[in-house]
């Protein structure tokens, strides 16, 4: 009697887990409905985002009612669980379902936000201390989700610029690998301009330390044999205060 007991009991257990519970499935949302609480997945999702909308997109989206049936009809919500991070993954919303001020039950939806920008890559292998050039790297947009922070996204942001590593063909380029060229050399004779809005001096003098651009750099005026201090505006190029 025991033993035809526990195997009813675990029949009844097996059905009831086979079964899902009342309420619709995603299967049996109509397109329409589905669409709807996809808009609502994605405001949630997306309301705090510092990402442009036309960077992101969600994928994988799914529906899993739990205590309820979705109202016939127009309905209203009211996000009881969202994400608390902006970053891209999966990403879970729990909305309580109203008809008429009513709360019908929960609905939960899931779903991956994709975030998709302009990759930089290397077209071949480059050397540790070479100048980017515009035939060095190639663009095109991708999805980022996974790579890194520091990506270079701005073809313009690497031309000019000196590696800090050597990097394979297809590389991906990252802020970290780059460094502004040196334009002056310690030791090498340079040009100080000194000017105003009525006057304009040239002189010629000698690099004390080397710089990048917009780097301060020490200077000696060979012209009054004094020593300054210059901002790199170009190679060789150096630009003083009155």
């Amino acid at each position: 009697m025991l033993l035809r007991m526990t195997r009813l009991l675990t029949i009844i257990l097996l059905f009831c887990l086979a079964c899902p519970l009342p309420g619709h499935t995603a299967d049996s949302i109509s397109p329409p409905e589905l669409a709807t609480l996809k808009n609502i997945f994605s405001e949630a999702v997306l309301k705090d985002s510092p990402w442009p909308r036309e960077d992101v997109r969600i994928d994988n989206f799914s529906v899993r009612p739990l205590t309820m049936t979705l109202p016939a009809g127009a309905f209203d919500y009211r996000i009881t669980q969202k994400p608390t991070d902006t970053r891209p993954g999966k990403k879970s919303v729990t909305a309580a379902i109203l008809q008429d001020g009513v709360e019908q039950g929960l609905v939960k939806m899931n779903g991956d936000l994709r975030l998709f920008g302009t990759v930089i890559n290397t077209k071949k292998r480059l050397n540790r201390n070479d100048i980017i050039t515009n035939d060095d790297i190639t663009s095109k947009r991708q999805d980022i989700s996974l790579l890194d922070g520091g990506l270079v996204q701005d073809p313009d942001q690497a031309v000019g610029q000196k590696l800090k590593l050597s990097l394979p063909a297809g590389a991906v380029l990252y802020a970290q690998a780059l460094d502004a060229p040196t334009l002056v050399n310690r030791g090498e004779r340079v040009t100080i301009m000194a000017k105003s809005k009525a006057i304009k001096i040239t002189a010629p003098g000698e690099a004390r330390n080397s710089g990048a651009l917009g780097e301060m750099v020490r200077v000696k005026n060979l012209m009054s044999r004094r020593e300054i201090h210059a901002r790199v505006t170009g190679v060789g190029i150096v630009e003083a205060q009155f």
